[in-house]
């Protein structure tokens, strides 16, 4: 059975969700303006509305389709580790790979509008070996503050790996 949102190549929804994970990739979510992204796809703003019934629910497909692609990353790049951490380093440097390097730095460093919790922050919270403890709000929290940093020139990748390497060091108690 095929998802409702996945678009037939070259038909309107597909040059929408072409030009909206454009959009919400350089913008966020509060910076795109419908009028714009629809005119960007030649289209009216009827048809973003009549294909999404809204702006969120238009977002929250890209939202949900870029988290997949960066939950695949991630879950190949934990696999290769028996150590909870070292898994949680090894999906979040994978992630951050592929989040910088296909500019959707703005759309995951901000917060999902509809607070839902996404499927990275659910990833992490399994992965997390000290249940009693919920180092993946931290981490996820550290996460994409990383991401946003590098979106906004602040910090290069590789201080953005240091970074998530200093995370996890354990100092011997």
């Amino acid at each position: 059975m095929m998802n409702e949102w996945i678009p037939i190549p070259g038909t309107n929804k597909d040059r929408l969700i072409t030009v909206a994970l454009e959009e919400f990739s350089k913008k966020g979510y509060k910076g795109v303006n419908i009028t714009e992204l629809a005119e960007k796809a030649n289209m009216t703003t009827g048809a973003v509305y009549h294909h999404f019934g809204s702006k969120a629910k238009l977002y929250e497909v890209i939202r949900t389709e870029i988290e997949q692609r960066i939950l695949d990353r991630m879950e190949g790049a934990a696999s290769l580790f028996d150590n909870p951490s070292e898994a949680m380093k090894a999906a979040m440097i994978s992630g951050m790979d592929f989040v910088t390097k296909n500019d959707f730095s703005h759309l995951i460093s901000e917060p999902n509008p509809s607070n839902r919790k996404d499927k990275i922050e659910r990833f992490l919270s399994d992965l997390n070996a000290i249940n009693d403890l919920p180092i993946e709000l931290v981490l996820i929290a550290s996460w994409r503050s990383i991401i946003k940093g590098i979106a906004n020139k602040q910090i290069t990748i590789k201080q953005g790996k240091d970074l998530i390497n200093w995370l996890f060091q354990k100092e011997s108690m």
